[in-house]
């Protein structure tokens, strides 16, 4: 519409009429003409800029959170990323002209197809919305990560977060050991709504209550506990170590296999996720000087399963803890492809290791 009007012949007219003849005599008139023409401009534009519908692609619902903390320009830009608006420089523009770039109110947002940019800058400046934005926990964190994304993600304090999973009256509640120090393990991996003022002992609470619900008063989960004559406890160590080898779901009841061989022959876990649990910083690749770290959450140092588990695992690593495969290996090795190669004695665990090298040489070149 705008280059149909900047091209339209009554407009190239004037133009053309004015900028003929003796340039002083006609310098004032436009001057003048050039001056209207950009006040009519501006006023076009903005009014485009305003009240232009913005219709997706898809034509779906678009979900969009906006955090505690976030600038104005981050929020539009990741509404641009998003293709929620059609540009970011106008609706900041549109932002700064009417003051609602300090007004923001950060929850989760739902957005209709066919919206303009006033619509949008309303929307996310409504205070009379509900407040909630969406924090997702994902399946192997440890307490100490969670709390890192609720201080990044929800404003909270990552010190308070870990402080309020100590609680003896929450900890109480599971009915286990004396033992029992903190809630890792307890914290229920899931994506959940959560109010914009969340506390720190509030979302412990949400996290562990879930927890209580899809795990503690899960029948079938607690009747093969009770059936096989398990420790609640017990399992909950095991699946957290299967949690941090693998994500492949196929894998799991094996490496619980594993390591369960490995107890039965009185032999060191030797598992990575234990150390990595046991350093300051969490670290993808270990050195030979890690594994030597002195932590009774070490399994290349202690025998046996750890004093608790090592990250919030998922009902799948639960479960495989709980029904482990059936065989006789006793290593595992990755393959670099994502999975893992098993083996029953330590000759064919060194070539495992000798192919993963040399796979991994290749992919360096």
């Amino acid at each position: 519409m705008l280059n149909n009007l900047l091209h339209n012949p009554a407009v190239l007219n004037i133009v053309k009429k004015f900028s003929s003849g003796e340039p002083k005599k006609n310098f004032v008139k436009y001057f003048i003409v050039l001056g209207a023409f950009n006040i009519f401009l501006c006023g076009f534009i903005t009014q485009q800029s305003l009240y232009s519908k913005y219709n997706w692609k898809d034509g779906k619902d678009k979900e969009f959170d906006i955090k505690p903390g976030e600038n104005f320009s981050e929020i539009v830009k990741d509404l641009k990323d998003k293709d929620i608006i059609p540009s970011a420089f106008v609706l900041k523009v549109i932002g700064k002209l009417t003051g609602k770039d300090e007004k923001i109110i950060s929850r989760r947002y739902i957005f209709k197809n066919g919206m303009t940019n006033l619509d949008v800058l309303n929307i996310i400046t409504d205070a009379s919305l509900s407040q909630s934005i969406k924090f997702t926990v994902n399946e192997g964190l440890t307490i100490k990560q969670i709390g890192k994304y609720a201080e990044k993600y929800l404003g909270l304090s990552r010190n308070k977060f870990v402080e309020e999973t100590k609680n003896d009256s929450l900890i109480s509640l599971l009915g286990l050991k004396d033992s029992v120090k903190s809630l890792e393990g307890f914290l229920y991996p899931d994506t959940y709504d959560v109010p914009l003022d969340i506390t720190e002992k509030g979302l412990v609470k949400i996290l562990f209550n879930e927890f209580r619900k899809r795990v503690f008063n899960n029948a079938e989960i607690m009747d093969s506990i009770n059936a096989k004559k398990m420790d609640f406890y017990e399992v909950m160590k095991m699946a957290s170590i299967v949690e941090g080898e693998t994500r492949k779901e196929d894998e799991k009841p094996r490496i619980a296999g594993v390591y369960y061989n490995r107890i039965r022959k009185n032999m060191k876990l030797e598992a990575d996720p234990t150390v990595q649990y046991a350093l300051p910083e969490f670290k993808k690749r270990l050195t030979y000087d890690d594994l030597h770290v002195k932590s009774p959450y070490n399994t290349y140092i202690i025998k046996g399963l750890p004093p608790g588990p090592i990250n919030n695992p998922s009902i799948s690593s639960i479960k495989a803890a709980i029904n482990p495969e059936k065989h006789n290996y006793i290593f595992f090795v990755a393959t670099g492809e994502g999975g893992h190669t098993f083996t029953e004695n330590y000759a064919d665990h060194l070539k495992a290791v000798d192919v993963y090298r040399k796979k991994m040489a290749e992919q360096k070149k």
